[in-house]
């Protein structure tokens, strides 16, 4: 039966012992300095989530299945779900359970696209600085953000006030959108030439290693 794409995240890499994750939003900004030494910056192309996997010692049957997800994978245009396994839950909800069935949304885009409020969380909810958030915008992209505040408490009615970011909301955003707070993914695309398939001795296999990178494309 084919596989579709983008790649849910648990029919592959979930099924491997991932051994270190690197996950880290990069900046795309050209630099040029002035004869009076001031510097000139620009942003050439939009800041985007990348990051690399290593995994653990494999069986035979764990690198076949790692090897083949990955040709699978080696096509243009091919993407696969990615999220920061290091942080999969919000700090203060380890395992989700408080959050629970809750349906937060975004409640209020305040001007300046470096904030954001939500509604439908659970009284007195705590996202703390580091927390992941995910939602859609524009059609079928996906964004993805860390909080930037020490703190934030849900009032008695589930609503936040306004916190910030650590990355800016692009344009698309809107209120209403849902959000989520547990596993929060993105669609990434390998980068090529980036795979490292490791050695194998004995039948244990050490050493896959594979850089990805966000794409912005749509999803259906």
């Amino acid at each position: 039966m084919a596989v579709s794409f983008p790649l849910p995240f648990a029919d592959w890499i979930g099924k491997l012992p991932i051994s270190s994750m690197a996950f880290d939003p990069v900046e795309h900004v050209v630099a040029d300095m002035t004869g009076e030494g001031e510097w000139l910056t620009d942003d050439v192309a939009p800041m985007l989530w990348e990051g690399s996997v290593t995994l653990g010692r494999m069986l035979q049957g764990e690198a076949d299945h790692a090897s083949i997800m990955m040709d699978l994978l080696r096509p243009a245009g091919r993407m696969f779900w990615a999220f920061d396994i290091r942080r999969p839950f919000p700090a203060a909800d380890p395992g989700g359970l408080v959050l629970g069935a809750s349906a937060p949304v975004i409640s209020a885009l305040p001007a300046g696209s470096r904030e954001i409020a939500l509604s439908g969380l659970p009284a007195g909810y705590v996202l703390r600085r580091g927390d992941y958030l995910g939602f859609s915008y524009g059609g079928g992209r996906r964004a993805l953000h860390r909080l930037a505040d020490a703190q934030v408490v849900a009032s008695g009615a589930g609503v936040t006030p306004a916190f910030e970011l650590s990355t800016l909301i692009r344009p698309g955003a809107v209120v209403g959108a849902p959000v989520s707070l547990i596993r929060p993914a993105i669609p990434v695309m390998r980068e090529p030439g980036s795979v490292v398939p490791g050695e194998s001795r004995s039948r244990i296999t050490s050493g896959f290693t594979f850089r990805f990178k966000q794409t912005l494309a749509v999803i259906a």
